[in-house]
């Protein structure tokens, strides 16, 4: 019954670890609430305080209250025997045995977790909307935490091109947060996408809670890119938690005097593989290949490719040559260093 893994969850000083100890031990969480001192103790990884806890906290009021608040907000409970819980996000000892979720959540066996800064550059934005929009493509779901910047640029491109994002939050699934992006937890929702929490409904934003946020995106991430990040960005943690658990990372090459990129260059530094598009990674290569694909404008269809093919330009001279400001030119530029046509080195630019 749901209301015994609502209830262990709750229980203080009894954690994912211990909890699924308990499971192991007695089959059921109802089990465990029925079990006396003597059987507890002697479950692995059993300590004092949280006997105490699990003997003197047999209420279920608690859980009840949250089942109510669950139902009155359209929340369903996924438990950890669930079919739709995925089996490789199992496997870590951090992952919950209850989580709460709003939403369509489908069943899934491969997905590419897309995170970064808050506050990202245009560079950073389009990379990130370009990889929402070719996994909508690809029908790989996008899992991300919904923060504003890369995280909420590759999910809103994922659900406007019909895909399926996850968006895992630090607060009840009920609550929208950051609440200037409601307009987008609308459209998720509408469109079939699903948020996921920890927290049972009600609970607001903490700091403390990001963490773990962080940790189930890296759990449920069969493949981690890592589009830009700042020095102590969030997103390196996630990263990190990944690559502990030997999930495949990937880092967006960025400009070496951009502090949105000290993060994702220093990965790279540090032997993490760059992310080049969307054929780098390994869970799309057969879907990429077999898929039909709009192919790249021909070189003689596209006025910068022309001119590249001729000599190298800096950025300056090709707005000058072609009547396009600034932001035209770069987006120009963005969208044929995605499809690795040219090569940007500092202000010049080359054909590939």
């Amino acid at each position: 019954m749901k209301i015994y893994w609502i209830w262990l969850t709750t229980l203080k000083y009894v954690g994912p670890v211990l909890q699924k100890q308990l499971i192991a031990h007695f089959q059921t969480p109802k089990a465990v609430y029925d079990a006396e001192e003597e059987e507890l103790s002697k479950v692995p990884k059993m300590n004092k305080k949280a006997l105490k806890s699990i003997l003197s906290n047999r209420s279920l009021k608690e859980a009840e209250n949250i089942l109510k608040a669950a139902d009155r907000n359209g929340i369903e409970i996924l438990q950890f025997e669930d079919d739709l819980y995925p089996d490789f996000a199992k496997v870590y000892k951090e992952s919950p045995i209850v989580l709460y979720y709003k939403g369509d959540l489908r069943p899934v066996q491969t997905t590419v977790g897309v995170v970064g800064a808050r506050r990202c550059t245009p560079y950073g934005k389009k990379v990130a909307e370009r990889l929402g929009e070719e996994l909508a493509a690809l029908s790989m779901p996008v899992i991300s935490g919904f923060a504003k910047g890369i995280d909420s640029y590759a999910q809103a491109a994922c659900v406007r091109n019909g895909g399926y994002t996850m968006a895992f939050l630090g607060c009840g699934p009920d609550i929208c947060y950051p609440p200037e992006q409601r307009p987008l937890y609308h459209q998720i929702l509408e469109k079939g996408g699903t948020f996921i929490s920890q927290y049972p409904p009600g609970t607001p934003p903490n700091p403390k809670y990001f963490l773990a946020r962080n940790a189930l995106i890296s759990a449920w991430s069969t493949e981690l890119v890592i589009v830009e990040a700042g020095e102590q960005s969030g997103a390196l943690w996630t990263a990190d938690f990944a690559a502990k658990n030997n999930k495949p990372v990937y880092a967006v090459p960025n400009q070496i005097h951009i502090p949105e990129g000290v993060g994702t260059n220093l990965l790279i530094s540090r032997g993490v593989p760059p992310y080049l598009g969307i054929h780098s990674l390994q869970v799309t290569k057969a879907r990429v290949n077999n898929s039909h694909q709009v192919p790249p404008t021909p070189i003689n269809e596209n006025p910068i490719l022309k001119l590249l093919a001729q000599n190298t330009y800096t950025i300056q001279q090709l707005s000058n040559q072609l009547n396009l400001n600034e932001t035209e030119i770069m987006d120009q530029l963005f969208e044929l260093e995605l499809d690795q046509q040219i090569i940007i080195r500092g202000n010049v630019v080359s054909k590939i």
